[in-house]
């Protein structure tokens, strides 16, 4: 190929137990692809580099760098062995023989290389991972397909052996941008001859027979919801079907589902439930949470003006740049059930980073995973979440349908959905309570709020929206509109301190609200 250079290339009997550095003939800032014609048909591993991406088909793989280790109880298909990678220290070998049914599946999804961060990227080189790192999602967006590995490179996983896959954040971009994602597994019963289930579908092909198989990204999905369906196999019936590859935590097959059905991350419903499996998933350093899903809303930050824990300062980044494009603020749909980052309260609380456990916040009943404290996706998205602006401190000014508050108690019960029984106090005014417990009154269309302290508002950000898809089931929700507590803490400064749930019989009391310009700013 005339427009690009070969900078690495090891026959794959002597690849066994090396380490591959492709630095000394690599130049930084390029692209690079792995040729599968030389791989399948000539036992070669061949690694080109680009000037600019090519437009050749090619096949990028989704993957954990800390997969399943070997199967003692399964050799079967491990001829060629296992490399390292000069650099990545933190991932595991890298299995030939995985290589080869991932270079199958591409050739079969009529893709000639693949494109693979651990070889792709120079390891060593900070310079050229954050080159690559601000160019990911165009990489994944220009690729033919995803292919998924779920048990990592070391070993394809069978389909019922549980991964963490789905709990990993740069796992999201990568299978949200290209234009098609199908999942990679052991299979040894053959083709499929017949499938039968009421409420979740599953299909697939045979990738090397008797040794893998490959079906989508969705069918997977469905299939690991809790749904069980009748398969069968050339080799085997199975009453009972279904797929744990993605865990058995219903709340990240769910975010996950609901970001595909969603409508596209041109739809406020699919980039909610982004922003969800954002918040829920973990990665190795903080600031990769914001670095694995920039590309997804159009931003491209630089990796090396951040430190790897400043989360915070890359959201802050993230959330501006989306908004000075024009979008909306729908982070806070997510931040409704979340307590405010501290000293930025128009973002929600930023989850601890654990590398090989749970997203985590600490709450009053201690450290807990925030896919615990979210309610379930399948509920719905907010349609209406206000657009405005972002100052790099966080501050967040935004227009809104609002009205003053002032105090008149508090609730010792928990969360509270406002409706007809709760929306008058016993003198028949209006009033609100918020999930936090504390009860306000509520003035519809003034300008004070009655107080000589500080103000506080009810600030309403829009209205409850149903997903179509049929994974999520049918139902109506009484109590749709959603708002926002803000409180004054400097003059026409606020900070967000709980949220309302609130029934349709406020809907003409909402439309009365006056439009307030509102500056979200957060206590140190």
């Amino acid at each position: 190929m005339r427009d690009s250079a070969v900078v690495y290339s090891a026959s794959l009997s002597a690849l066994q137990n090396t380490t591959v550095d492709i630095a000394v003939s690599a130049t930084p800032c390029k692209f690079r692809l792995i040729d599968c014609t030389r791989f399948l048909d000539h036992d070669t591993l061949t690694i080109h580099e680009f000037p600019y991406l090519p437009t050749y088909e090619y096949a990028t793989i989704s993957y954990v760098w800390r997969g399943l280790g070997v199967d003692p109880n399964n050799t079967s298909g491990a001829s060629y062995g296992t490399f390292t990678i000069k650099g990545a220290t933190n991932g595991d070998p890298i299995s030939i023989d995985v290589l080869r049914h991932a270079c199958v599946a591409a050739v079969q999804g009529n893709a000639k290389f693949i494109w693979l961060d651990g070889l792709c990227i120079l390891q060593s080189d900070a310079y050229d991972k954050a080159w690559q790192i601000r160019r990911m999602y165009h990489i994944y967006r220009s690729s033919a397909l995803c292919i998924v590995l779920p048990g990592g490179m070391r070993r394809l996983a069978r389909v019922d052996e549980e991964t963490t896959w789905i709990r990993r954040s740069w796992t999201l971009q990568e299978v949200l941008a290209p234009k098609m994602a199908r999942v990679l597994f052991a299979w040894t019963y053959g083709k499929i001859l017949f499938t039968a289930t009421v409420d979740s579908r599953f299909n697939y092909e045979e990738v090397i027979p008797g040794q893998s198989a490959a079906c989508s990204l969705e069918d997977a999905l469905s299939a690991n919801s809790g749904s069980y369906l009748e398969l069968e196999a050339e080799r085997k019936y199975f009453e009972c079907f279904s797929i744990t590859l993605f865990g058995r935590e219903k709340s990240y097959v769910s975010t996950l589902l609901a970001v595909l059905n969603g409508g596209g991350l041109e739809n406020a419903g699919s980039i909610q439930a982004a922003w969800q499996c954002s918040l829920i998933r973990t990665c190795t350093y903080p600031v990769d949470a914001v670095f694995s899903i920039m590309g997804l809303f159009g931003v491209h930050l630089d990796p090396l003006h951040f430190k790897p824990d400043d989360r915070r300062g890359a959201t802050i980044a993230l959330a501006a740049e989306i908004l000075r494009n024009g979008g909306r603020a729908d982070w806070l749909a997510a931040a409704l059930d979340l307590p405010p980052e501290r000293g930025v309260s128009a973002l929600p609380a930023l989850p601890r980073i654990n590398p090989i456990g749970d997203a985590t916040l600490v709450t009053e009943k201690g450290e807990r995973p925030v896919a615990d404290i979210l309610p379930w996706v399948g509920l719905g998205w907010v349609d209406g979440i206000p657009s405005g602006k972002m100052d790099d401190k966080g501050r967040f000014i935004f227009s809104s349908p609002a009205a003053p508050l002032t105090p008149i108690g508090r609730r010792k019960s928990g969360r509270i959905e406002n409706d007809r029984k709760t929306m008058y106090d016993d003198t028949g005014k209006l009033q609100v309570i918020a999930t936090n417990g504390t009860i306000w009154r509520i003035h519809i269309g003034a300008d004070k709020t009655h107080r000589k302290t500080r103000r506080s508002f009810i600030a309403f950000i829009g209205t409850l929206t149903h997903y179509t898809s049929a994974v999520f089931g049918d139902f109506f929700d009484p109590h749709p509109h959603r708002a926002i507590l803000v409180e004054e803490h400097e003059d026409g400064k606020f900070h967000r301190t709980s949220s309302f749930i609130l029934g349709m019989e406020f809907a003409p009391y909402i439309e009365r609200c006056k439009l307030y310009e509102i500056c979200l700013a957060g206590l140190a």
